[in-house]
């Protein structure tokens, strides 16, 4: 079983029709977009066809393990909100960023909101309208989000200049940047299935282990056995007894 934003995919299901029952993705146009999230996953495999042609074939969600699950669910940036050319540089941004990256979403709002920081509101829009994303296209509670992925990368650079003394021009560079914020929702999922079969046989095996280990008495040491020293016989000097 995946969950996988808002949708719960069982195990007999592979992941391209998985992927499909996702609100946004259910289309016949979105079969290029779930190719190349499988694809940066590495969720596949290429089998020969009787026809000669080598084609991919994808796994079923019950054939995942725990690790291949988080790599998608990380690859699959749904919802989210972006925002291009903020008139800020990047290094600014990111101090802000860092304040509410996995926060929940209504943590992340109070702390944009009373941040004072020049370019906080601007990032306090791009998270409500993640949320709103998430809302109607996902059909998502808001209660349930938490802030997954920011990302600040740097956009065009402005370069101008200022006239400074004996003719000469000093360097002034306006830079840009692009925003992305992914949310998520709040669940857990578990490493490994443990069954209640092989827990109750491994009490009997600890209750067994006690129970020899308390029912045999502790062995002895051996004696050691006692050296026989012989007694020297000396010769009285001059060769006469």
């Amino acid at each position: 079983m995946l969950r996988l934003v808002g949708v719960t995919i069982p195990d007999d299901v592979d992941l391209f029709n998985g992927l499909r029952m996702i609100k946004g993705l259910d289309t016949k146009n979105s079969r290029a977009k779930i190719e190349t999230v499988l694809t940066k996953a590495g969720l596949y495999h290429r089998q020969l066809q009787p026809n000669g042609k080598l084609e991919k074939v994808y796994p079923k969600v019950g054939e995942l393990s725990w690790k291949d699950k988080t790599r998608l669910i990380d690859v699959l940036e749904m919802p989210r909100a972006v925002l291009r050319n903020i008139g800020s540089s990047p290094k600014k941004l990111r101090l802000i960023a860092d304040a509410i990256r996995g926060k929940g979403v209504d943590e992340a709002l109070s702390i944009l909101q009373f941040m004072q920081k020049g370019e906080a509101p601007t990032l306090l829009k791009l998270l409500k309208s993640a949320i709103a994303n998430a809302g109607s296209n996902h059909d998502l509670r808001a209660d349930d989000l938490y802030v997954a992925k920011i990302t600040i990368d740097g956009g065009a650079t402005m370069k101008r200049f200022m006239a400074r003394a004996r003719g000469r021009a000093c360097r002034i560079r306006k830079r840009t940047s692009h925003a992305k914020i992914v949310l998520r929702e709040k669940f857990s999922m578990a490493k490994f299935a443990v069954s209640t079969p092989t827990v109750e046989a491994g009490k009997k095996t600890v209750k067994k282990a006690a129970a020899t280990t308390t029912s045999k008495p502790a062995a002895k040491k051996p004696a050691a056995a006692k050296k026989t020293t012989a007694k020297k016989t000396t010769k009285p000097a001059g060769g006469k007894e």
